[in-house]
């Protein structure tokens, strides 16, 4: 058998994009707290583990992002990764909207950062230990501190 992959002269963001759709991958919502106390929210599917030993996560945040600012200058940031049932909630935190925690309920956790109060796969609390400028993103590097797991399948995306 013969594969003949056509190619592009210049790869635009819109092709590259369209392209890494086809790549399955998790989704998370991630959760903070803003520079003015409030708890601010936002679903992510460039969530992954980064290390080990130090344990270390990552995501990285566009710079047209809203709230970049608030990511920026947070000292931390929990992860929630989506179980396979929870669409409504990937959906609602990746709605743009002034207040993506309107109806929903959540808690202090550590460093006073909002955690869900909706069982999720994984959650991960973490401290920022890194940001790196990436191009038009910072990657935003986490230390672990708390970790909690449930017996659910996580959701995936692909086109």
């Amino acid at each position: 058998m013969t594969w003949v992959t056509p190619t592009t002269a210049e790869v635009s963001a819109a092709v590259l994009r369209e392209q890494l759709a086809r790549w399955p991958t998790g989704v998370a919502v991630v959760t903070a707290t803003g520079r003015d106390g409030r708890p601010i929210g936002k679903t992510v599917n460039s969530f992954h583990a980064t290390s080990l030993d130090p344990p270390l996560v990552g995501w990285c945040v566009d710079h047209r992002s809203s709230q970049v600012d608030d990511w920026l200058a947070a000292g931390g940031y929990v992860v929630h990764v989506v179980a396979h049932h929870q669409g409504d909630l990937m959906r609602h935190f990746a709605t743009p909207s002034a207040d993506r925690f309107a109806g929903v309920a959540w808690g202090p956790g550590l460093d006073a950062m909002p955690v869900l109060d909706e069982p999720v796969a994984l959650r991960l609390e973490c401290r920022v230990a890194h940001r790196f400028a990436a191009g038009d993103h910072t990657y935003l590097v986490g230390e672990v501190v708390a970790l909690t797991a449930a017996d659910a399948v996580p959701l995936c995306l692909q086109r």
